[in-house]
């Protein structure tokens, strides 16, 4: 069984031992590459007929191969369980977004009450924003939160607010997050609760608003159209959601996509009963987040 991923090398090489150790028969390699690289030649190989990967395990690619037709659809037996569930990609973790601050420079009462009032004016300067317009966490984020307001003016004026704090972008939010331990920053716009969590158990002086519902993305185990071994590839997939397979994916640092299942990083753990988290679940921004970006964004950021 083959898997293309973006997650960390260390990472697969732990959830594949696993999963082979539990299927002893079932022999697993793994290609490590970014996001687009993965599009791109998954794309590539199925133009050409090719029966070349089983599982796409990513958070972007997925919904965006779905789209161009290169993905098996799939559901998954274990669907009530998962905290966002999608019937053709398998859920196997998520990316939790947290609204996150220096705790030397910000007291807890002075920290935002919300992710929008991030954009207040009297944040200016003080704000580690990522690049809305990469396609990475903030724009994840204003594609949700998009959703759930659904209000236009309520969005523009967000996004008008955000720019208006003049900060710098930045490209990569683990060297972001680095910058908003250092001091050099005061809030995080925003930062991902493992590293949080982790950082946090360091004795760094990093917090994040429990009161603030969290943003969740999906990240997927999705079946090639085309798999030499699907059997396998939807066996992966369902091991991957179950208890056992979730201790291992918690266990290199990634978020568990079960309602129950008990981690220090688990939405029940981490935030208070009754905090709504924001799910990403934009249909256009999961499968053409540039396009998504392009109507939605750009107008008024670059504009």
């Amino acid at each position: 069984m083959i898997i293309y991923s973006v997650w960390d090398v260390e990472h697969l090489k732990v959830i594949t031992e696993a999963f082979s150790k539990r299927y002893p028969g079932i022999k697993t390699t793994y290609w490590q590459a970014r996001n687009p690289e993965i599009v791109t030649r998954t794309l590539t190989e199925f133009q050409g007929g090719q029966s070349s990967v089983d599982v796409i395990l990513s958070d972007n690619a997925p919904p965006v191969l779905r789209a161009a037709g290169a993905m098996a659809s799939y559901e998954t037996v274990q669907k009530n369980v998962l905290v966002l569930h999608d019937a053709t990609l398998p859920t196997v973790s998520l990316q939790i977004q947290a609204l996150t601050y220096n705790t030397r420079k910000m007291k807890p009462g002075e920290a935002p009450k919300s992710w929008e009032e991030v954009a207040n004016p009297k944040y200016k300067g003080m704000v580690a924003l990522d690049d809305p317009m990469r396609a990475g966490p903030l724009s994840s984020m204003l594609a949700g939160l998009k959703g759930q307001w659904n209000n236009d003016a309520r969005f523009n004026n967000f996004l008008k607010g955000l720019k208006a704090l003049n900060v710098p972008v930045h490209k990569s939010t683990s060297a972001m997050f680095r910058l908003l331990v250092s001091g050099e920053y005061t809030i995080c716009m925003p930062a991902l609760l493992h590293d949080v969590i982790e950082e946090k158990e360091k004795g760094s002086p990093v917090d994040y608003v429990k009161t603030v519902g969290p943003v969740v993305f999906p990240r997927q185990a999705g079946i090639y159209a085309k798999a030499p071994n699907p059997t396998a590839a939807k066996l992966f997939a369902e091991w991957a959601i179950s208890q056992e397979g979730q201790k291992t994916i918690d266990s290199v640092g990634r978020e568990s996509s079960r309602k129950d299942f008990k981690s220090k990083t688990s939405l029940e753990s981490a935030f208070p009963q009754g905090t709504k988290p924001v799910p990403v679940n934009d249909k256009l921004y999961l499968e053409d987040p540039k396009k998504w970006l392009d109507t939605y964004v750009k107008p008024i950021w670059e504009g």
